[in-house]
């Protein structure tokens, strides 16, 4: 005797699954919240002397990145360092994401969550 099962949905359930894989490929809004929620950390870890490389932080999101940049041109020396300046690495940003990796991934994890809802999907 062979067992049969039938699966009634198939298609929508591939087409929900395809237009979710889809809508994840564009994180971008998720991407600037999980980037800006990272300021007052790399901010925080910055060298101050004036405070302006401290202030001088921004975040921003792009379909398949984050960013945190500053527009000062010393901005990556402090960050990387210079054995040539003297100056060692502060590495804020780095240690930012390090530190705050639980919350990175909490916060992307929502994010996609978010998605899968507003295509259907039952999260619980």
């Amino acid at each position: 005797m062979v067992a049969k099962v039938t699966f009634k949905g198939g298609p929508e359930t591939a087409r929900a699954f395809s237009q979710l894989a889809d809508d994840v490929k564009n994180l971008e809004a998720t991407h600037e919240k999980v980037a800006r929620a990272r300021l007052g950390g790399v901010s925080s870890r910055s060298p101050v002397d004036t405070g302006a490389l401290a202030a001088s932080w921004q975040s921003t999101g792009a379909a398949t990145y984050a960013s945190i940049i500053s527009p000062l041109a010393y901005a990556p020396v402090h960050e990387y360092g210079s054995d040539t300046r003297g100056i060692t690495a502060s590495a804020m940003v780095s240690q930012t994401l390090e530190a705050e990796q639980n919350e990175l991934l909490e916060e992307y994890h929502e994010g996609i969550m978010e998605r899968a809802k507003s295509k259907g999907f039952r999260i619980d």
